[in-house]
């Protein structure tokens, strides 16, 4: 697992890009919505500095398959869930990036181990790991961008 905390330079532009993009009830969102299953927002410019991000944690050896965002509203989390696939020839990652994490806002939990979670912290861990998050105790909405990564394959 890699945390790092690091402030996105065009946030007030990524939040008027998050309140007008459509996010709808999912299933493993209570209380909330994603994009999950209606957008894969990799390739919105705007958000190139959260993917940039994310892959420089990996020292780029890692490609964004795709990029998402989930609203929390007060008592709002995420279900137990992991991101694995059959593949097994290949290196996967998950990520998630706290866009806006008001206080009392709810922590994430990976192989059941509490994370304490601060706003513009970027976490990245293997797709097989199950995680969730605690709930948003808070009156404001938690906004979390998340990614799964694939390993670069190059030729030899």
């Amino acid at each position: 697992m890699i945390i790092i905390n690091t402030k996105i330079k065009n946030k007030k532009e990524i939040m008027n890009f998050v309140n007008k993009h459509k996010s709808i009830k999912h299933g493993l969102v209570e209380n909330g919505s994603s994009t999950y299953d209606s957008h894969n927002l990799k390739n919105e410019k705007v958000l190139s500095n959260i993917c940039n991000t994310f892959k420089k944690m990996t020292d780029n050896k890692f490609e964004i398959l795709e990029l998402w965002f989930n609203k929390y509203h007060k008592g709002g989390y995420v279900k137990p869930h992991n991101h694995s696939n059959e593949d097994v020839k290949n290196k996967y990652l998950a990520g998630v990036y706290y866009f806006k994490k008001p206080k009392d806002s709810g922590n994430l939990v990976i192989k059941e181990k509490e994370i304490d979670i601060k706003e513009d912290d970027f976490v990245i861990f293997d797709i097989a790991d199950t995680h969730y998050t605690t709930k948003n105790l808070s009156d404001q909405s938690k906004i979390v961008f998340s990614v799964n990564m694939k390993e670069k394959k190059y030729d030899r």
